[in-house]
């Protein structure tokens, strides 16, 4: 990443030595790091699709499902069509080839079949399919520095990774909804607040297997650049 070494040209040009020795320190650098995936983090976090079909910002969470956006940008009804369908393929498989339920399949709905009898199931909505977390991987892996050519395969296998994880996640909740239905919104929430924690474990892995090496790399070059 070229704008990287620039920018930090451009920072030796301007600090104090003591300062840009700094930028150098292994615990500076990594501090920048974490610091950078919480700011991404958050910023995704307040980008939402709203009423369900738009990006948009929202002043928090309000206690009801579709929170009223500030503004909308992009329209995403195709987009939610797919990832609901797609997202509801993958829990229907998990549940018949790894939980070995009978399951009934419709759109983005997927039933636990006792014979003729549903006995279960979960209706998948767009939000169910880890729009958010997967756009977190995404910036966290286009926007922090490091190593480009890496990017090209971390990022779909990071993508592919979560989408699966999160399929068999919402297996599980399914699966808990043949036994009771009171504890559904218990293993929906707390599944999906894991899937956050994951997110930052691929952000983890990145960053102390290329991100931050690449960051003290470019540092040591431009360093003794005269």
């Amino acid at each position: 990443m070229k704008l990287y070494y620039r920018f930090l040209r451009f920072l030796k040009r301007r600090l104090p030595e003591k300062q840009w020795s700094r930028v150098g320190d292994e615990r500076v650098n990594g501090f920048a790091g974490l610091i950078l995936f919480f700011l991404i983090f958050a910023f995704v976090r307040l980008m939402w699709w709203g009423g369900d079909n738009n990006l948009a910002v929202y002043t928090g969470y309000d206690g009801v499902y579709d929170p009223e956006p500030i503004f909308t940008f992009i329209n995403l009804e195709g987009y939610n069509n797919w990832i609901s369908t797609t997202t509801a393929k993958g829990v229907d498989f998990f549940c018949k080839y790894v939980l070995f339920q009978d399951t009934f399949f419709r759109y983005d709905t997927v039933y636990l079949m006792d014979g003729a009898d549903a006995v279960g199931g979960v209706q998948i909505f767009p939000s169910c399919g880890g729009n958010r977390e997967m756009v977190i991987i995404l910036f966290v892996m286009l926007l922090i520095p490091g190593p480009s050519k890496p990017r090209l395969w971390y990022i779909p296998s990071a993508l592919l990774a979560f989408f699966a994880i999160n399929c068999f996640r919402l297996a599980l909740v399914n699966l808990v909804t043949k036994y009771s239905m009171a504890l559904f919104p218990a293993a929906h929430d707390y599944s999906g607040m894991a899937m956050s924690v994951f997110v930052f474990f691929v952000w983890l892995l990145w960053e102390k297997k290329f991100a931050e090496k690449y960051r003290l790399k470019a540092w040591c070059e431009v360093n003794a650049e005269k």
